[in-house]
């Protein structure tokens, strides 16, 4: 049951126990309420009671006991539960985790706050690559891993706000992505054609499908059905590497298996590659 103790009157201290911690301490939370001079006098054991109750209620829950818990220690069980995410993905988000953990790991998550962030992304924006500062958009993707954590903080009651959501972020200059024309993508294959394999028909594919690299890197030649001068490619895996875990092989990007129709061309590219594959 939870106490309330009358600190004026309309104030009041909601005291609820929640057992022991490991050391044998009594798990407290207190939360102090001011009852809204909209309430009457008589509605006011009412209005503390509900309130003592839906806070005993929280604290039954975890969401206060969670709140003790610092972003490190969740974040670090918050990437145990991911199995949504490609391993490449998940090695990104352990490694920026892993760069803001000096700054924010021990601080608790109902402590964190967007002044905070705020603190981390101004050391974050002093530090260098190569002798020069490192991008905004760079900056601001690692408050992005940050915030998937504390939006599954918010998810499971235990913040009831993300503070990494509360921020003003600066404007970043878009990507301009750079795409070939025929005639440079022509010239380019046309220096391929005197360089070795596998490299020439790694490059050939990439310009010819567009396909990243850890899925060129996964491709098998059972995912490549030639039909006369034809083929047939089939996109369904993704290689990438991780710091720690070395080559990992895991799905697309989205999840999701393509197909790709390839040139004749292309097809010839490969049945070349195929022959001295088996030749050797």
């Amino acid at each position: 049951m939870a106490s309330i103790k009358k600190l004026d009157t309309r104030k009041f201290k909601i005291t609820v126990s929640n057992g022991y911690r490991p050391d044998g301490r009594k798990i407290s939370k207190a939360r102090t309420i001011t009852v809204p001079r909209t309430v009457g006098g008589r509605g006011i054991p009412q209005y503390v009671a509900h309130e003592a109750e839906e806070f005993e209620k929280q604290v039954r829950s975890g969401y206060s006991e969670d709140g003790e818990m610092t972003f490190q220690e969740y974040a670090t069980r918050w990437l145990g539960r991911q199995t949504k995410y490609a391993p490449g993905t998940l090695g990104f988000y352990r490694q920026s985790l892993e760069t803001v953990y000096p700054m924010i790991g021990n601080i608790k998550l109902n402590r964190l706050r967007p002044i905070t962030l705020e603190n981390l992304l101004a050391e974050l924006r002093k530090r260098t690559w190569r002798g020069r500062p490192i991008q905004e958009s760079t900056v601001q993707k690692y408050l992005t891993v940050v915030s998937a954590v504390l939006s599954d903080v918010k998810k499971n009651e235990i913040i009831e706000k993300n503070p990494a959501r509360m921020i003003d972020l600066p404007e970043t200059a878009p990507r301009t992505q750079v795409i070939p024309t025929d005639e440079e993508a022509h010239r380019f294959l046309d220096i391929l054609a005197n360089e070795e394999d596998p490299y020439k028909t790694f490059y050939a594919l990439a310009i010819y499908t567009g396909c990243r690299r850890g899925e060129l890197c996964a491709l098998k030649w059972q995912d490549v059905i030639m039909n006369g001068d034809e083929s047939i490619l089939t996109v369904g895996r993704s290689r990438s590497s991780v710091p720690g875990k070395g080559v990992v092989e895991g799905t697309t990007k989205n999840g999701q298996c393509r197909t790709i129709y390839l040139s004749e061309d292309m097809t010839s590219i490969l049945r070349s590659y195929k022959k001295g594959v088996f030749r050797l």
